[in-house]
């Protein structure tokens, strides 16, 4: 084969290199790839999507397609970021050691059936958990305290009282945050849990966040909308993690270990920016959306020894929730309160 006639020379789109390598090159830089012809056409077909193109949440599995492997994946290839920054190696790190299991933690605190059996405000912080039933919440739990302690099931409605578990606690001390684990809504759930959850959540003053999980897969569902609706006009802090993740990433379970295309993470990305303008809807008439981050996540797809996929960002988003900072930790004291506003709840920092 003679020198230089295998090969071409291309101009890529600036953009498209900007946004799969994020932080590193920006939209004004220049790029030459010289590229093998055999191996360009070969590969066209697997070509990352347009934009401005449908979302495509429907994994792709061309072969020869390159593959990213899934401890390589940051929280800029898995989430959405747009009003809040993207946690380094560092703060990830941190959140994991936070919740690291131990003899004080996790531990179960309480369970209630209804919001007027539920402990007096205390001074801990709490986040929130909640979602359509089956959408793999008590899962998710189970992998960001690292140790099982919600019931899985999968029979829709498992979970028919609120939990609270204590997180970060040491000998003879409490626990710095407290997870809340809510019942699912929709099928399989209680009527009347919708009523008793709204009552919960704007009554505690403690509440940081609430965090609503979304299928992946099924996407915003007529359920989940009117809860967002409700979550905007009572003024309630709330963010969005989509769950089961793997199944966009890859069309078999099987499949999703041995990697991810580049293809597949793009769909992802166009499936988070598709969402944001649900989550967060144009002239708020409705009252504060969501946070200005998406997170993602497959609490059952292992990527190393005790850690799961996009469990670390979410640990961080928990803490970011709960006052810490990744360096000094803020005693629950000094945690701003809402009790300054009644019935609303002051965005956390």
């Amino acid at each position: 084969m003679r020198r230089g006639s295998d090969r071409r020379t291309l101009a890529l789109d600036p953009a498209r290199i900007a946004f799969l390598f994020d932080g590193i090159f920006s939209s004004s830089d220049t790029f030459l790839l010289y590229i093998c012809t055999a191996c360009l056409r070969r590969n066209l077909s697997t070509a990352l999507p347009r934009r401005n193109s449908p979302t495509a949440v429907a994994p792709s599995n061309a072969p020869n397609a390159p593959k990213l492997q899934l401890r390589d994946l940051t929280p800029s290839d898995l989430s959405y970021y747009w009003d809040t920054r993207i946690p380094n190696e560092s703060q990830l790190s941190y959140a994991d050691k936070f919740f690291t299991p131990s003899r004080h933690s996790p531990v179960k605190l309480w369970s209630a059936s209804k919001f007027r059996t539920t402990p007096l405000s205390s001074l801990e912080p709490e986040v929130a958990f909640l979602g359509r039933s089956n959408v793999g919440k008590s899962s998710l739990l189970n992998a960001i305290m690292g140790k099982e302690m919600c019931w899985t099931s999968s029979k829709p409605g498992r979970t028919r009282e609120m939990n609270a578990f204590g997180i970060g606690g040491t000998k003879g001390g409490e626990s710095k945050i407290v997870l809340l684990d809510m019942p699912g809504y929709g099928k399989g759930s209680r009527t009347e849990w919708g009523v008793e959850i709204l009552k919960y959540l704007q009554g505690r003053r403690q509440l940081r966040r609430a965090f609503i999980l979304i299928d992946s897969l099924h996407g915003i569902k007529k359920k989940d909308e009117d809860i967002l609706m409700l979550f905007r006009q009572y003024a309630i802090p709330h963010q969005i993690i989509l769950s089961k993740v793997d199944k966009v990433l890859a069309k078999k379970k099987k499949q999703v270990k041995s990697g991810a295309s580049v293809a597949n993470v793009a769909a992802l990305r166009n499936l988070l920016q598709d969402l944001r303008p649900i989550v967060q809807p144009d002239g708020r008439v409705e009252g504060p959306g969501a946070l200005g981050e998406i997170l993602t996540c497959s609490a059952e797809t292992p990527t190393g020894p005790g850690q799961f996929l996009g469990i670390s960002a979410i640990r961080w988003a928990i803490l970011s929730a709960a006052g810490f900072d990744g360096s000094v930790e803020v005693k629950a004291e000094s945690i701003p309160s809402s009790s300054s506003v009644d019935g609303a709840f002051a965005a956390p920092p």
